[in-house]
């Protein structure tokens, strides 16, 4: 390793740890490594430009604003009383409201954040007023959040995509069966915890005409995910395309079902979210371009590729090995920088030992996700603190076995690579 490469290095971790923002400190390390090397700086520029001049991250700003619209369209509700009416009749019933809202909300939005945020308060309200205790309602709220950023649309599969090269179609579809695992496995701890415990009923009775009207309400949310997928996999629209439907299915929603609660100061508040959000990812994308091609010039991933193989030459240990590194690494960092910092390095280590793009792309999110949830970073976690009233200490409990089914899927789909490939060679993408 070069004097100058390990100055950037070091550089980069004492400028992250004391919470300069990741995109500050990379391009402040790259600058160093530029001028240590007696290289032009405006090759900082060139770079920056060239990271975020690529039509597929044009889909990252409009799936934000497609949260949004979603979130104040009213969708939380309706997706609520339409899983009551599915599964609230349960023992658990509210629990399993929760997991199923969260999967079918998560089609809606793509975010965990946005789930949290927007079902949280009403989740952990209703189940609290169901008989449910506090910290258990929040841990399950939280972790059925990462539902949203696996099954389709997915902000972190879409960047994953444009960073990589790796068909974003393919990525957004190969993530859905990971999504609906997640879920599976939440719902079979409740159903567990819930012969223990002894879990209630659902208290909200419906009417025959509530049940009915409650599925005609929600059949309007719930098509946004399949009228993305299906664009894509017809090959009507491309990722970025179905991104902009997405947006336009969206407003169309909120004027039909929120326009007399909805005023224009609240479009201001979405497209100032929507641009602050998406400037944050592009500048990270533009800042993690020029400290990639670094790390390729030094041939880092070369060095790590080797070194991994002197530990083994088994595929499956390999994997082993960047999983729990990833896990470790999303517990410190969010995963949408991470992704941008270690996309460039791992996958090329992926390709060497035979690991397949689009199943490589899906691990490496779902490692990512679990750091959502987990403490000491865990945003979704920190949103549900904020949203609940709840300390951490308490939450942490409660979340553990959650995590640990999570990781159990992650360990199901890192073997088991049919888990993702299947629709995407169902669907020849």
């Amino acid at each position: 390793m070069s004097f100058a490469l390990s100055l950037m290095l070091i550089l980069f971790a004492v400028l992250m740890f004391s919470g300069v923002p990741l995109s500050f400190a990379m391009l402040l390390s790259s600058a160093v490594y530029l001028l240590t090397t007696g290289q032009p700086l405006y090759l900082l520029a060139h770079r920056m430009f060239t990271g975020i001049d690529t039509f597929t991250l044009m889909a990252i700003p409009f799936f934000i604003l497609a949260a949004e619209l979603m979130v104040i369209s009213g969708t939380a509700e309706r997706l609520l009383k339409f899983t009551n009416v599915i599964v609230g009749r349960f023992h658990g019933g509210l629990a399993y409201v929760n997991v199923l809202a969260s999967m079918l909300f998560g089609g809606c939005s793509g975010s965990a954040i946005a789930d949290v945020a927007g079902l949280g308060v009403l989740e952990i309200d209703m189940m609290e007023k169901g008989g449910y205790e506090k910290p258990f309602s929040t841990a399950l709220t939280i972790s059925s959040s990462i539902q949203g950023p696996l099954i389709p649309p997915s902000i972190m599969m879409v960047l994953i995509g444009a960073t990589t090269g790796t068909s974003i179609g393919a990525l957004l579809i190969g993530a859905a069966i990971p999504g609906i695992l997640v879920g599976l496995a939440q719902i079979a701890i409740i159903f567990v915890m819930g012969k223990i415990k002894g879990f209630p009923v659902s208290n909200i009775v419906m009417t025959p005409k509530e049940k009915f009207l409650s599925f005609l309400n929600a059949i309007p949310f719930i098509l946004m995910p399949l009228i993305i997928i299906g664009g894509i996999i017809g090959g009507l629209v491309t990722p970025t395309e179905a991104s902009a439907v997405a947006v336009a299915y969206g407003l169309l929603l909120v004027i039909i079902y929120s326009r007399h609660t909805i005023k224009l100061k609240d479009f201001n508040r979405l497209l100032y979210n929507t641009v602050v959000v998406a400037a944050s990812i592009l500048l990270l994308s533009g800042a993690s371009n020029i400290f990639g091609w670094i790390l390729s010039v030094e041939q880092v991933p070369n060095m790590i590729s080797r070194a991994l193989m002197s530990i083994s030459d088994n595929k499956n240990v390999i994997l082993m090995i960047i999983s729990v590194f990833l896990l470790l690494w999303g517990m410190l960092m969010d995963s949408l920088p991470a992704i941008l910092i270690l996309s460039p390095i791992l996958f090329p280590v992926a390709m060497r030992i035979g690991v397949a793009p689009i199943h490589f792309g899906v691990l490496m999110g779902f490692n990512l996700i679990i750091g959502l949830i987990t403490p000491p970073y865990g945003p979704a976690l920190f949103t549900g603190t904020i949203v609940s009233g709840l300390p951490m200490e308490k939450l942490i409990r409660a979340i553990i076995p959650f995590i640990m089914a999570s990781i159990g899927i992650l360990i199901l789909i890192t073997y088991v690579p049919s888990m993702v490939m299947f629709l995407p060679r169902l669907f020849g993408l």
